[in-house]
């Protein structure tokens, strides 16, 4: 985990710090903000003591059902190896917030999108779509729990979890180097494995983009 953490920071400086060895107007750099809303479903098995039957252990089946509400904000590099196509790459920081009877909860975590993006035209406003995925890790949240107070949870630094992303939205380019960029997104998480979780994120991607 670690060793792939630090290549894909050290490939994403390459991106952001290397803008010179390539042709003109093919590179860009821009900032991204992010509104999402998400909602995630979770079935397990729980094994817990029987109140009936003193020292025997009961399997249960566990349910739970969250909505959270949040943002993602981070700066990406971008290069064009063709025409209508471009790779993007950068580094996003999330903050979510959720609450269910009685007890909320706000996490945040790291993320590195890796995109892919088709622009059919170099029009003034043009239809933009990428696809890609998220490689989100180092996940802390924290759970105000009544008459118990604040518990802080942390992600094991040996997981990580990705999530494919699709977008289809606008390019407008209002300045000679300058574009603005709104994409409705929609991302799916892969759990961990033996954990039984559907989760997706609806999302609107606008990026201020700068060419240089």
């Amino acid at each position: 985990m670690k060793s792939n953490f630090y290549t894909s920071l050290i490939l994403a400086g390459l991106l952001f710090s290397s803008s010179g060895a390539f042709s003109q107007g093919k590179f860009a750099i821009s900032a991204t903000v992010a509104p999402f809303y998400g909602h995630s479903k979770t079935v397990a098995e729980v094994i817990l003591p029987d109140s009936y039957s003193s020292g025997t252990l009961t399997t249960q089946i566990w349910k739970s059902e969250l909505s959270s509400k949040g943002y993602w904000v981070g700066l990406n590099g971008r290069y064009s190896f063709a025409e209508k196509w471009s790779a993007s790459t950068g580094l996003w920081f999330s903050y979510a917030k959720m609450k269910q009877s009685g007890t909320s909860s706000r996490s945040h975590n790291f993320s590195i999108p890796v995109f892919v993006n088709f622009q059919p035209s170099e029009r003034k406003f043009s239809p933009y779509f990428s696809a890609g995925a998220l490689w989100n890790f180092g996940t802390t949240s924290r759970v105000n729990i009544p008459d118990i107070g604040t518990v802080t949870f942390k992600s094991d630094r040996n997981t990580s979890r990705i999530s494919p992303t699709v977008g289809a939205g606008v390019i407008y380019h209002f300045a000679k180097h300058l574009s603005l960029i709104a994409q409705p997104t929609f991302s799916y998480a892969i759990p961990p494995s033996a954990i039984n979780t559907k989760a997706y994120q609806l999302g609107l991607n606008v990026q201020l983009m700068l060419k240089l």
